[in-house]
């Protein structure tokens, strides 16, 4: 690794500096080294990342990246998540965030397996090799061969010595990554595996009453935090309640995973949320799925009608679109349900 080109990048205004391998962005180089730059999405649309440079040259991947306003480029700032260092920098930056414990890193990892969930969601699973390294609502960056393309999934399992993650990916009607993965990728084929990041990961030592909120794909990212709850040496002693939207009660589905969660776990229940089907009953849904009886409507809508006020004594995740999250994020915490750092989710759009 030595003799990998990388240039050096000072913070301006700190003693914090740290080196970027030729080709990685300002954003991941900075996590690597253990520095916890703001960041989200890593992907350029949520703008947490924005900084100055300057002094030194980058070159941005993806100029037209929502992330950054009009005005925002008016003032000469930039993404970290989309500048490639080609020359010694100096930046200017927000103050440093938190950082989870593992540091992300780039790997091999081969499709061993893919399992159909409903009709347009499905689980990939790779192999790396080696053990797999991250926490529980955590995502990585997939980089897929054909293309070349690259997106965030959240993984839905929990880390392992065995070297597997596992992804719930929805099929994107003309999107260039799912139709890779869906239509292209074959069992055997290897792709580039960048991660673990985001900030929803669980909390280990926080309330031991959760809430977990997933629409879409978001499903796999409360899959593995209610997992990673089950795991705990006080699993018993805790209370989680999984909301799952959906349009449909075809979109609708309690993964087998969880089966052992519910054993281990003190109490799981798990919600179901349907917002563009009229007419369905209990009967809709498999016996014993289904805890409570399935809210018509948006699932943020369903978490307020069957909390309200008593939401405060818990600690809520949640992952799926942006319109969900958002949506959660008012009702709960500008509605004043629930404190801001009580709700944990990573903005994608």
């Amino acid at each position: 690794m030595t003799g990998e080109a990388r240039h050096h990048v000072v913070v301006d205004g700190t003693d914090v500096q740290f080196d970027c391998l030729e080709g990685d962005t300002l954003l991941r180089a900075a996590l690597r080294a253990g520095i916890g730059l703001s960041y989200e999405c890593n992907s350029g649309s949520c703008g947490s990342c924005r900084y100055e440079l300057l002094d030194g040259e980058v070159r941005t991947r993806w100029s037209e990246a929502p992330g950054l306003s009009a005005r925002d480029r008016r003032k000469g700032r930039r993404l970290a998540c989309q500048s490639v260092p080609v020359s010694d920098c100096t930046v200017r930056v927000g103050t440093p965030t938190e950082i989870a414990m593992h540091r992300p890193g780039k790997q091999r990892a081969e499709l061993k397996e893919v399992h159909p969930l409903t009709h347009d969601l499905s689980e990939f699973v790779f192999s790396t090799g080696q053990p797999a390294v991250f926490s529980p609502g955590q995502y990585a960056m997939i980089h897929l061969p054909a293309g070349p393309v690259e997106r965030a999934y959240s993984m839905s399992n929990v880390g392992n010595c065995y070297g597997e993650w596992r992804f719930v990916v929805k099929r994107s009607p003309g999107g260039h990554a799912t139709s890779i993965l869906f239509d292209k990728l074959e069992v055997g084929d290897v792709v580039e595996l960048d991660g673990p990041y985001g900030h929803a990961y669980l909390r280990e030592h926080d309330n031991r009453n959760i809430v977990c909120v997933g629409g879409g794909s978001g499903l796999g990212a409360m899959i593995s935090i209610v997992l990673g709850a089950a795991r705990l040496p006080d699993a018993g002693a805790r209370t989680v309640h999984l909301f799952i939207g959906g349009r449909t009660t075809q979109d609708i589905v309690v993964p087998v995973a969880l089966e052992l969660a519910a054993v281990r776990l003190g109490e799981l229940n798990i919600h179901a949320a349907v917002s563009d089907q009229a007419d369905f009953d209990q009967a809709d849904f498999e016996d014993g799925e289904v805890t409570s009886t399935p809210y018509r409507g948006f699932v943020h809508d369903a978490v307020v009608n069957y909390f309200d006020e008593a939401i405060r004594d818990f600690t809520c995740y949640a992952a799926g679109p942006p319109a969900m999250t958002d949506s959660l994020a008012r009702a709960l915490v500008l509605g004043q349900l629930l404190d801001a750092d009580r709700l944990h989710f990573d903005r994608f759009y």
